[in-house]
């Protein structure tokens, strides 16, 4: 009896010690505001919408649940593996502003690590907003950062050298697409 007691005393106090709504998104089942999410959020949504509405951008089928958040997680994986060899000794944090989920990338070991569910990054830490059709974009080699950028589709916060480092970093990463040309 004094064991039940106990386990249901530990994890009722694991229960409430867990803060899962700074770590929840839209993947949870959470619903995301965006003011609430980064107040440069709401801004580069509307201009992802106007891209998926004027189809400038192939819109992600929406996937539910663990499948949602599996194609995020590949997603910000490739964009991982793109920045790995470019970043070194960088740090900053990502939002995908369509399901609210921040993700942190970690330079400052041997190799850039990448964790999901994180809270949102204090203010004046390095931080990426963007959203999942963008990234998918880049990937593909359907969109350059340079556009992405223009457009509003990628805003990235950070103090002056720290944002040209890492604006930088993307443009490598994922350099301009070439235009198509018409046959004559």
């Amino acid at each position: 009896m004094k064991t039940r007691s106990f386990l249901i005393g530990t994890l009722a106090l694991l229960l409430c010690s867990v803060s899962a709504p700074s770590l929840a998104c839209g993947y949870d089942g959470m619903a995301v505001d965006l003011a609430t999410a980064h107040p440069a959020s709401l801004p580069v949504a509307l201009a992802i919408f106007d891209a998926y509405e004027a189809r400038l951008l192939a819109r992600p089928i929406p996937l539910q649940g663990g499948f949602g958040l599996r194609r995020a997680q590949v997603m910000l994986d490739k964009l991982r593996t793109a920045l790995a060899p470019i970043t070194k000794g960088d740090s900053f944090s990502l939002l995908l502003v369509e399901p609210g989920l921040w993700a942190r990338f970690d330079g400052t070991g041997a190799e850039l690590r990448m964790t999901l569910h994180v809270p949102a990054p204090a203010e004046g830490e390095t931080t990426v907003i963007t959203g999942e059709g963008v990234l998918q974009a880049l990937v593909q080699g359907k969109l350059g950062v340079d556009q992405a950028l223009q457009a509003g589709l990628i805003q990235v916060l950070a103090p002056a050298l720290q944002t040209e480092r890492l604006t930088s970093a993307l443009l490598q990463a994922f350099p301009r697409p070439p235009l198509a040309v018409a046959a004559p």
